[in-house]
């Protein structure tokens, strides 16, 4: 009975000592002041992640080549799907129309513009989160391609990046959506 009651004990003081997981999420900037009419339907293609997205956890990156991942912070979903929708939901309130949809696949009406997003780095260096991405507005054949670059200062443990990496992604959801009109 002794050892039951040492070894229930033992895992109780070890259980409390591991740390737990955490899930997280980017969501992006939702509060719109304003909304910039818009007429015609927008097609947003999935938005392309560097690898490192790919993996379940939070990457950071050390050094000048070295990407490690945080094993108890986890992305909750996938994130170029996520972010994507995120991304459609924000151009959505910013031009006040339900006529922006993921291409091809939802699309409901002739697409007038599309749009083409690649992140091609997201991620926080020890410092600040880095995000730089490129993307391309095709309208009607005719294309125009825009390159955004910013840095947002965070603190070192999980909740801080992602904090950061949502003011960044904000960011760049506002760009993306005044380079449409």
């Amino acid at each position: 009975m002794r050892k039951i009651i040492l070894f229930l004990t033992t895992l109780l003081f070890l259980g409390c000592s591991i740390k737990s997981s955490s899930y997280y999420l980017l969501e992006g900037d939702k509060n719109i002041v304003s909304t910039h009419p818009f007429s015609g339907a927008i097609g947003v293609n999935v938005i392309e992640l560097p690898r490192y997205f790919n993996q379940n956890n939070l990457a950071v990156k050390e050094g000048e080549n070295r990407v490690y991942f945080i094993n108890q912070a986890h992305w909750i979903s996938d994130m170029d799907e996520h972010l994507t929708k995120v991304l459609v939901a924000y151009l959505k309130r910013y031009f006040n129309t339900t006529d922006i949809y993921l291409y091809p696949w939802d699309v409901k009406k002739n697409v007038t513009k599309r749009v083409d997003l690649k992140i091609e780095n997201f991620i926080y260096d020890g410092k600040d989160v880095i995000l730089d991405a490129s993307w391309e507005i095709d309208s009607n054949g005719k294309s125009k391609a825009k390159f955004f670059h910013t840095f947002v200062e965070a603190k070192n443990d999980p909740d801080s990046i992602v904090k950061s990496m949502d003011k960044a992604f904000a960011k760049l959801q506002e760009q993306v959506a005044r380079s449409i009109k």
